[in-house]
């Protein structure tokens, strides 16, 4: 089949290209900003030595007695499978022949190499909003859960850091009793007493608890008796936070009855995230929840050992890193395929300084 024309073509045409939640030039993603140091190796495992004490006071003695015995418990070391993610586009005769959108036109060579493009940063994005859903989810849950092709549980990989349950509580904002700030007091008291770091206080908050921020009387006198407040200044026009994509900076909040400064953030990349193909598109952060978190902790970006083929199609062991890329051949019919690989986890270094309230909300949030 052709198609004829009697009009003068256009010897130029215009290429748009829109691929969502791709990070821009100088920008990072939530993954490195909630899991500040990376552990790369060429290993299936990440080894975490653990220690965790609250020592005591010391105590007197009367004189001429022994002193007072102070035991020490030794930490522990714990042993992590790193679980694997790969995934393969092939490309066929009949895609090889496709019109590729972009190409100018000049020959197969310059069509082949678009494609390929394509590919790749398709395949980039994939594992770039898949880093920043898992970071965020095991933050909130206390557990990094991998799941397959359809969402489905894959025996044995979930890996359950066993946060403490008094970190997950709930606040019913439509009782008269319960504000926001009766609903962050709560949450900053389950998160100290389980030894949570003041400094670098921050809350990551979603659209629902940002609203009851943004409408409750005691919060809005207390910021306008305040004309200098940083909740005036930026809440109109939130900045970006640390260069993070999707993440921005809403103010800052003194929690009545504490000497903690909180850095209220949301976070609302470009479009939502969608797990697989067919999947329903859900939001990276839900609407209802709260997280309190040290943003100087530790947390480890961990990045396992990669199996590859070289340019000379030999295996090799190549570091961990965020995305791994090699290609293969089938003969026929002739098809290329270019895969990506990465061996991933999200590790805590004590899951039991994040802590996180779920809010009831009134209709109108």
């Amino acid at each position: 089949m052709s198609n004829t024309s009697n009009k003068i073509l256009s010897a130029l045409k215009e290429f748009y290209q829109e691929i969502n939640n791709e990070v821009m030039g100088g920008e990072k993603g939530i993954d490195q900003f909630l899991f500040l140091l990376d552990n790369r190796s060429t290993e299936a495992e990440f080894n975490l030595d653990k220690l965790v004490v609250q020592p005591h006071g010391v105590a007197f003695r009367h004189p001429d007695s022994q002193s007072i015995v102070r035991s020490y418990t030794p930490g522990t070391g714990i042993f992590y499978d790193i679980p694997h993610a790969s995934e393969k586009t092939p490309i066929t005769e009949k895609l090889r022949d496709s019109i590729i959108a972009g190409a100018s036109g000049t020959g197969f060579s310059e069509s082949n190499a678009r494609l390929m493009s394509q590919i790749m940063v398709e395949h980039t994005v994939a594992h770039t909003t898949t880093r920043w859903k898992y970071a965020i989810d095991t933050m909130r849950t206390g557990k990094f859960t991998p799941l397959g092709a359809q969402g489905d549980e894959i025996s044995g990989l979930e890996i359950d850091f066993s946060r403490d349950a008094s970190l997950d509580i709930t606040a019913d904002l439509t009782d008269s009793d319960v504000d926001f700030d009766v609903a962050m007091k709560a949450l900053y008291d389950a998160y100290r007493a389980k030894g949570g770091n003041p400094a670098n206080l921050t809350v990551i908050m979603g659209t629902d608890w940002l609203y009851e921020m943004q409408t409750t009387d005691d919060v809005l006198t207390r910021m306008q008796a305040n004309a200098a407040n940083v909740l005036i200044r930026q809440n109109m026009n939130p900045p970006k936070y640390m260069g993070v994509n999707g993440l921005y900076f809403v103010g800052e909040y003194l929690i009545p009855g504490t000497f903690s400064m909180v850095t209220i953030l949301g976070y609302e990349p470009q479009d939502t995230f969608v797990a697989y193909k067919g999947a329903t598109a859900e939001v990276f952060f839900p609407t209802d929840e709260a997280l309190m978190f040290s943003s100087g902790d530790k947390r480890y970006r961990v990045f396992g050992g990669i199996d590859a083929l070289d340019d000379s199609k030999r295996a090799v062991r190549v570091a961990g890193s965020e995305i791994v890329f090699d290609s293969y051949n089938s003969f026929d019919p002739v098809t290329e395929f270019i895969r990506s690989q990465t061996r991933l986890a999200f590790i805590p270094a004590n899951i039991d300084h994040v802590a996180r309230s779920t809010g009831t909300f009134t209709s109108e949030s």
